[in-house]
């Protein structure tokens, strides 16, 4: 366990694990969901320890505002957040040396991710999103009960300076207005690096089509998995997934 510096001088924990032996070539750094920490419920220690069998190193950190990070729920903005997947990418490079970086993000960190390597395309080696939230306008703004006709409708936000979303989630005014603006299902068409999309045909909160109809706008290659069921229920099968897309040799 360690720690690195965001771009504004916020410190972040994360883990690193590298093979056994050598320098590795390649690195990922794995993005969590939102509301979770590092471990993604153990499915990125799991990835972690698959990856350094095949010789690739990878760095999954705690959020700002989550687990054994700095920084305050709802203060922390998108902006934010996407520079912090900069400094982690930085960090992980110069940690271990590794030419080639990809980045993985699950949940509300597969939007970040895609937004990332559209803005940011020629920093990575690969990408892959898993069960991707792309629509953060539409499940923070027009499908949540506090706004209504896209202004905010309820009071909670002016008296606590947060609104809720789900259990250990605040989003705050800086949040909330940055969700109008950073569209990751927008800039889609920009991204470069080869891109794995891993998606749950059951998963109740994010469905399936938002992948499908993301996928058909990318320009790159890509490959979209569709799994019975959800991504938490096969995580065995999603790390055999990520580990054949991360480690294919071009």
């Amino acid at each position: 366990m360690g720690s690195f510096r965001s771009l504004d001088g916020l410190r972040l924990a994360g883990t690193v694990t590298a093979p056994l032996s050598g320098v590795p070539h390649r690195a990922v750094v794995l993005a969590h969901s939102e509301g979770l920490d590092r471990d993604e419920n153990g499915l990125f220690p799991l990835l972690a320890e698959e990856l350094a069998v095949e010789g690739v190193a990878s760095l999954r950190f705690d959020h700002r505002g989550h687990g054994a990070s700095e920084g305050v729920q709802e203060e922390r903005t998108l902006t934010e957040h996407l520079n912090d997947l900069r400094a982690a990418v930085e960090y992980i490079r110069a940690e271990t040396g590794a030419r080639r970086v990809s980045l993985l993000g699950t949940r509300f960190s597969g939007g970040l991710a895609a937004f990332y390597a559209a803005r940011r395309p020629t920093e990575l080696d690969r990408l892959v999103l898993l069960t991707p939230q792309l629509n953060f306008k539409g499940d923070y703004i027009d499908q949540n009960p506090n706004w209504a006709g896209g202004r905010v409708a309820s009071p909670q936000l002016a008296e606590v300076g947060y609104l809720e979303h789900g259990p250990g989630v605040r989003h705050g005014r800086a949040f909330l207005n940055e969700a109008f603006w950073v569209r990751p299902s927008f800039v889609f068409g920009e991204i470069l690096p080869p891109t794995l999309i891993v998606h749950g045909t059951k998963d109740d909160r994010i469905p399936v089509e938002s992948s499908r109809a993301a996928a058909r706008r990318l320009k790159v290659d890509d490959v979209l998995v569709e799994i019975d069921g959800t991504c938490e229920e096969n995580e065995n099968l999603v790390a055999e997934r990520v580990v054949e897309w991360i480690t294919f040799s071009e």
